[in-house]
Order: structure tokens, then C-alpha cells, then sequence
């Protein structure tokens, strides 16, 4: 009998953890697997990509916001909603990422004796720390009981984000299991070669030197300070055709905006939005700029690996220094500094080659350490010690 696998997630828009999520349900394999999805909103780039043969339950279409009232009252709805999707489908194990579903799933699971999976895939003392979360004591509380539950296994993106986890809520650190995040080589390479007039106009460009950010536009992933190194590189080099593209959205787009226009830099720095497809983008690009905060493992490294664009990326991340290594597959430099990203940009300008030369080295490193199908057998091994574990019990 196939193992029946509850897929959580806020939506399925376009960040890496719905990707992720997208993937896991649809390359699970159907002779062994079959999975469901539950989400909070029914919307999202990948939501036309499910086939039929995988159902989608979710929270709000089938619930009015005028019911509620009192402080908790939607959450109670929502894991109630959740134990009814577990007990009438006859769930297996349940898969969620991101702290704000793991809050949900460990008190269906639990009511429900269900195991599950929960993936963290920021650093918690940053993450969670500088989210907008009311009641963030209480709720953290509740994370650190969720991830102790032995009907759980926390899973983490890198060895640095488990460590932090394990220290932010006071779990024992072998409770946490590492997988890296994955990357389909093939579809990111296929999805590149399609045509976007906007990219092509702008490649066709002779001298520019073409910047790509991607994420999104939110403070932790640090679009200001790409800006502010655009703004730097042309006062130091006037000369220099400079354009850089900034793909993605979130509350900071007005902020940023505005940046740009304070800084006479019009002509250079262009929003395209979110983009069902940026890999274009990403390949045409002479330098992706990762100018974060902070970070777990960021897809748009790997994705920008698998391209061959050369990465510069600020220190904010344990999983980024193993990505790019010492200088061997990219660059980076400290969060936050102006400077020292200006003189990466530089850099890249005087010393093309190799730069280059670091994109080769990356395109092979991601192929043979985060290719999707080892990730997916992981994950599906997982899932069965798991309900193994729980018989035992």
C-alpha cells in the first residue's frame, strides 16, 4: 500500500521553500507515495503545475475572515481543519516547511499520532527573531516542543542552520538532521533557454554590465545595499554601462524605489517584479549578487551554480561559505559592507576569467552535491523511518 504524504505550505508562490515543496510532490515516487497538499491560500506560481492526480485542500477558500475574532481563534481553525485532512485521508506522515507551518502541523500531528517532517530553512535567531509574529515567547515555545516531539525529525538545510536551531530553542542537536536543499539541473537549464524579450533587449546590449538580484524585496535580503554598491561602482568608474536588475517582490519595493530615484540611478537599476521565470535572468547575467542579511541555503545560489553566472554573495551564511568555498566557486564579502561589495564589482570587471573560471568550478559542485533525485530518495527514505519509528512506538 502506498504511503499517503501531507505536503504543507502558506501557498505555493514562488520562494524557495513552495519550489522545494513542489518538487518533493510531484517527484515522489507514485508506485510507493501519494501525496496531498494543504495550504493556507490557494494561490502561487506552481499551483498550475500540480497534476490531478495530487489533491490540494486549503484554509481560506472555504473560511471567512469575518468569523474570527478572538487573538488565536484562526489558528485553532486551522489545525482543526488539518486533523480532519489527516483522519478522513488516512495520512501517513505529514511534510511541512518553515516554521509558521510547523506551529500548525505539530498540534494536528500530535492530536492525531501522525509522524512528520519539519524543514527549517533560515537561522531561527534571525529568522524567527525578526519576524512580525505576535505572541513570538509563547509561539516559540511551542517551536521548541515541536521539534522535541519524537513524532517529529527536524530537518535543517545546513549544519549551520541546525546548529543555530538547536541553540534557539534548546533542542539537543542530534535531534536535527541535515539535507542540503536540491536543484533540477535539467529543468533550470531547459527554463533558461526560453525566450524573454526584456532579458534579450537588455543582453543585447553592447558593453553593459549586467547585475541580477533575486529574491524577495524584503530587508533581510539586503536589495539596498546592491544599490548602494551600483551607486559606489558608477562614482568610481562613470564610464561603465551598469544595469542591475532586481527580480522579485515584497513590501520593501517602495523603499527601494525610492532609493534608487534619491540616488540618480534610473537608468541603471530596473524592478521586473516577481517572474514566474527568471532564469534568463540569471543566466545572462555577468554577476548574481546575493547582498543578504542573512540566509540558510539560498536556491538562487544553486540556481545561479547550475547557470555558470559567477556569485558574489555577502558572508551571512554557513551553507553559502561551503557553496562558493574559499574564493574557489565564488565571492564573498561582509554583510552590510558598501564597500567591500563595490570592490567585488570591480573586481569581476577587471578580472573576467576568472570569475569565470569560479562559475565552471560552481556548475560542477552543484551537480554532484545537490542534484534533486539523491535529494528526493533522501527525503522519501526518510519518510518511511519515520512511520517506521512510529509503529515502534
Amino acid at each position: 500500500m502506498a504511503i499517503r504524504v501531507l505536503c504543507c505550505s502558506g501557498s505555493l508562490e514562488g520562494g524557495g521553500s513552495e519550489r522545494q515543496l513542489w518538487q518533493l510532490a510531484t517527484g515522489l515516487d507514485a508506485e510507493r507515495f501519494e501525496a496531498e497538499l494543504y495550504l493556507l491560500y490557494r494561490q502561487g506560481l506552481y499551483l498550475s503545475q500540480i497534476p490531478p492526480r495530487i489533491p490540494v485542500h486549503d484554509f481560506w477558500s472555504s473560511h471567512s475572515p469575518h468569523r474570527f475574532g478572538w487573538p488565536g481563534q484562526i489558528r485553532r481553525q486551522q489545525i482543526q481543519q488539518l486533523r480532519q485532512i489527516i483522519r478522513q485521508q488516512k495520512i501517513d506522515v505529514v511534510y511541512d516547511r518553515t516554521f509558521h507551518m510547523s506551529l500548525l502541523t505539530a498540534a494536528a500531528c500530535r492530536a492525531t499520532s501522525t509522524p512528520r517532517v519539519s524543514v527549517i530553512v533560515s537561522p531561527p535567531s534571525l529568522d524567527f527573531t525578526r519576524s512580525r509574529e505576535r505572541f513570538r515567547w509563547l509561539k516559540k515555545r511551542l517551536l521548541s516542543a515541536a521539534y522535541r516531539d519524537l513524532l517529529c525529525r527536524p530537518v535543517a538545510v545546513s549544519d549551520a542552520v541546525a546548529d543555530d536551531a538547536a541553540s534557539f530553542y534548546s533542542v539537543p542537536r542530534a535531534r536535527f538532521e541535515t539535507i542540503a536543499s536540491p536543484i533540477d539541473v535539467a529543468a533550470v537549464e531547459r527554463a533558461a533557454k526560453e525566450i524573454d524579450a526584456d532579458c534579450t533587449r537588455v543582453t543585447a546590449t553592447e558593453g553593459l554590465f549586467k547585475i541580477a538580484v533575486v529574491g524577495r524585496l524584503s530587508s533581510e535580503k539586503g536589495q539596498a545595499l546592491a544599490i548602494a554598491a551600483v551607486n559606489e561602482l558608477k562614482a568610481t568608474r562613470p564610464q561603465q554601462a551598469v544595469r542591475l536588475t532586481i527580480i522579485g517582490d515584497g513590501p520593501d519595493r517602495q523603499a527601494l524605489e525610492q532609493a534608487v530615484i534619491a540616488a540618480g540611478l534610473e537608468s541603471c537599476v530596473q524592478f521586473t517584479g516577481r517572474l514566474a521565470n527568471p532564469y534568463p535572468w540569471i543566466e545572462a547575467a555577468d554577476l548574481l549578487c546575493i547582498p543578504s542579511r542573512y540566509e540558510g541555503l539560498p536556491n538562487v545560489a544553486l540556481e545561479g551554480m547550475c547557470l555558470r553566472s559567477p556569485i558574489v554573495a555577502t558572508d551571512c551564511s554557513g551553507a553559502l561559505r561551503e557553496l562558493l568555498g574559499k574564493r574557489e566557486r565564488g565571492v564573498l564579502v561582509p554583510a552590510d559592507d558598501v564597500d567591500a561589495l563595490a570592490a567585488a564589482l570591480r573586481e569581476r570587471l577587471d578580472a573576467p576569467e576568472a570569475w569565470r573560471e569560479r562559475a565552471r568550478q560552481a556548475a560542477m559542485w552543484v551537480r554532484e552535491h545537490h542534484a534533486l533525485q539523491p535529494w528526493l530518495d533522501r527525503m522519501q527514505q526518510l519518510f518511511q523511518q519515520r512511520i517506521a519509528s512510529r509503529k515502534q512506538t
